[in-house]
């Protein structure tokens, strides 16, 4: 492991984490495909710490004004319900998959590729709805809603982004709350998933390269608060179709890979 690996790992995590395109399936694709490098638990601690900053951080200083009129209009205690509600799916399926031990083989190349495939297509479904509501509009059903489809992203390829996005689309939010939405249900999903991830690694312990996990830490958080800023000013102006070309192409190519 060099410091440039780390730096395309941080890169690679900090700029898809919050883009509908799956951070996991690109890490997986890029240990598997590029540079066939060992899962290092300890990084990839690192990187989610340095994207969960990023969010906190642009949740509690440009996205303020939306997260004030949400917090103002549900009050703390109730927002926080909320949280818990949209994230209950999420780590009640991943709890289910890890008991069968399943959430290793959801890992495989196929099923990457597949899920690409099928929520490109749900991406650019629930694109075409109408945009009229807001994040201040947000309701104790919107939150377990789009939480069931945030609990997908279990599934390498499918992109907790990009699914909580989708459920928000279908619910009518427009491009750019949907986005904050997204954003805003990623800080306990990153919890759960960080510590999912240390569970793992403090039950096989490895040997911890201090160095490199700083390093780690600082650019993901870098990529990962370029990446959610650059993204909610593109859902201001456009559809996310780009997106499902890109992710069309992605789940294409891996089935001509993988078969051909």
């Amino acid at each position: 492991m060099t410091i440039f690996h780390i730096f395309l790992l941080s890169l690679i995590q900090g700029a898809t984490e919050f883009l509908p395109v799956s951070s996991s399936a690109h890490l997986i694709l890029y240990n598997k495909l590029a540079v066939g490098l060992k899962n290092n638990l300890s990084l990839d601690i690192s990187m989610h710490i340095g994207s969960l900053v990023a969010v906190i951080l642009f949740a509690s200083k440009p996205l303020k004004n939306h997260t004030n009129k949400v917090l103002i209009k549900l009050g703390m205690k109730k927002s926080l319900l909320f949280l818990a509600l949209a994230t209950l799916p999420l780590a009640v399926i991943a709890l289910i998959l890890e008991y069968a031990r399943l959430l290793d083989l959801s890992r495989q190349l196929e099923i990457i590729a597949f899920t690409n495939l099928i929520f490109a297509l749900l991406l650019f479904m629930s694109d075409r709805q109408p945009s009229y509501r807001r994040f201040s509009d947000i309701t104790a059903r919107d939150v377990f809603f789009i939480g069931l489809w945030q609990s997908l992203a279990v599934f390498p390829g499918t992109s907790r982004s990009g699914a909580s996005i989708t459920g928000a689309r279908f619910l009518n939010y427009d491009r750019k709350e949907a986005i904050i939405i997204s954003a805003i249900l990623s800080i306990p999903a990153i919890i759960i998933s960080s510590s999912y991830i240390g569970f793992k690694y403090f039950n096989s312990p490895g040997k911890i390269e201090t160095e490199f996990t700083i390093y780690a830490t600082i650019f993901s958080f870098i990529f990962s608060y370029l990446a959610l800023k650059s993204f909610i000013k593109f859902g201001e102006i456009f559809s996310f179709t780009p997106f499902v070309i890109y992710r069309l192409f992605l789940g294409l190519a891996l089935l001509a890979i993988l078969y051909f």
